[in-house]
């Protein structure tokens, strides 16, 4: 899954293959995660402040994913974090108490949103991302849609942003790319997308989903 961050300085060489990057390493403020020791047990952090890490050189073509909007803040930092329009899985049973003891079974459950709203305000205690859940469309492989419900909107408040595990690309269907493309829905990178989440399902199965899916 696509969970660490880079910065492309320079391309040196086409073929073979070569750039200059630096990795984006993690940037710990007390001010901005109240969950620092999750970050200490082993787990990827996908949202917020990075610091830039020395220049290297890459050669590793197939590490990229795609790219992702970022903005410059204090001390030279970059920030990332989920943004209107943007995909995103997020981990279904998170809880802030995750260590290195947590089974796989438990972490590795996830279910794929869409934000819809960002007011995300480092330095307000009620800043936080509003999303819908995406249901997965019978008969499709990496097709998903918005859950119908209203009220399946949650807000994801700052200090829960670990619960975001990896944005997930994707593009919005207009319906011509084939005879049964469903228009307005959105597919999803299965690169990126939990291999549970890939699993094709019938409509008795979209229309349970529909009725159970939800952020605990």
């Amino acid at each position: 899954m696509p969970r660490c961050y880079a910065i492309v300085h320079s391309v040196e060489s086409l073929e073979p293959f070569r750039i200059r990057i630096s990795w984006l390493n993690t940037k710990s403020r007390s001010t901005e995660m109240a969950s620092v020791n999750w970050v200490c047990s082993g787990f990827m952090k996908t949202s917020g402040d990075f610091q830039v890490g020395k220049l290297v050189d890459y050669d590793s073509l197939i590490s990229f994913s795609h790219r992702v909007k970022w903005t410059k803040v204090g001390g030279g930092a970059i920030r990332i974090y989920p943004r209107k329009g943007e995909v995103w899985a997020v981990y279904r049973d998170w809880s802030p108490d995750w260590n290195e003891l947590t089974p796989d079974e438990v972490i590795q459950k996830y279910d794929v949103v869409e934000v819809i709203m960002e007011d995300y305000e480092w330095h307000h205690r009620h800043g936080g991302v509003a999303v819908i859940p995406l249901v997965k469309v019978s008969g499709f492989k990496a097709v998903f849609h918005r859950h119908l419900d209203p009220n399946a909107v949650r807000m994801i408040p700052r200090e829960e942003l670990f619960r975001f595990s990896h944005q997930v690309p994707s593009v919005v269907l207009t319906g011509r790319e084939a005879e049964n493309a469903p228009s307005g829905c959105r597919e999803l990178d299965p690169a990126a997308t939990p291999l549970e989440l890939l699993e094709v399902i019938t409509i008795s199965e979209e229309e349970a989903s529909i009725r159970t899916a939800e952020l605990d």
